[in-house]
């Protein structure tokens, strides 16, 4: 009888040790998606966990200027971008560790790019500066596989190394003489063409899929891109769990 007693008491102990062990310490994280800088945006994000492999995500992105240097006609084009964005997704966990380990993580996201600069170029062997806007918006999906880490309890890591995606985007990309009040001769204006065209083919996915357009009396070309776009997401975001 007293072994029984025992071994009964042994298991009660073990059922509520087990319990007190699974029972989540957290169910919401905060986290920085510090990759966001380089396009021009401050990225907060955050996951809610309702299960024991499962949580909803959500990502906003506030624009801020990042710089960067792009080839034109030889020589450095700077450009400020700023970027607006948005993402939720579901995410599933493959262990059953709370909100840790290797997840797949499908999403939708949208994002509202802008950016401009300017570069010293010629046309026709007359030198001219050129002045550019460059407006990106896309919608689209994928699929997220990463992998997130709770240090100490409460610091996280969260990696987000391959996510495949697909956007329907549009983007306006428009060139402009500034300086001068002249309109454009045929010559410069074909020559003017042929730049941008040569500019926006340095993009993956735009070349040859762009409608230039020149307009000689506002000294203006115009190169315009409807379609899907393919993508992938990847970077990291660090945080605390509450």
């Amino acid at each position: 009888m007293n072994i029984f007693l025992l071994l009964l008491s042994f298991l009660l102990f073990s059922s509520v040790e087990a319990q007190e062990e699974n029972i989540p310490t957290t169910n919401l994280t905060v986290k920085w998606a510090t990759t966001g800088l380089i396009m021009g945006s401050l990225s907060f994000a955050g996951e809610y966990n309702f299960g024991v492999r499962s949580s909803l995500t959500v990502k906003i992105g506030i624009p801020v200027k990042a710089t960067h240097s792009f080839q034109y006609e030889g020589d450095d084009a700077d450009f400020e971008m700023r970027a607006t964005s948005f993402l939720a997704g579901y995410r599933m966990y493959f262990s059953r560790k709370h909100m840790k380990g290797l997840y797949f993580e499908p999403y939708f996201k949208y994002v509202h790019h802008t950016s401009d600069g300017a570069a010293s170029s010629s046309l026709n062997f007359r030198p001219v500066t050129m002045n550019f806007l460059n407006n990106y918006n896309g919608a689209g999906v994928g699929a997220q596989l990463g992998a997130q880490f709770i240090v100490g309890k409460r610091f996280v890591i969260d990696l987000f190394f391959l996510g495949p995606e697909l956007n329907s985007s549009s983007n306006k990309f428009r060139a402009s003489e500034s300086g001068s009040v002249l309109p454009w001769t045929p010559l410069e204006a074909e020559e003017a063409r042929r730049d941008i065209l040569d500019f926006v083919n340095q993009f993956p996915f735009l070349k040859n899929n762009t409608n230039v357009m020149v307009d000689n009396s506002n000294r203006t070309v115009t190169a315009n891109f409807k379609g899907a776009l393919p993508g992938i997401r990847t970077g990291v975001s660090f945080g605390i769990a509450f």
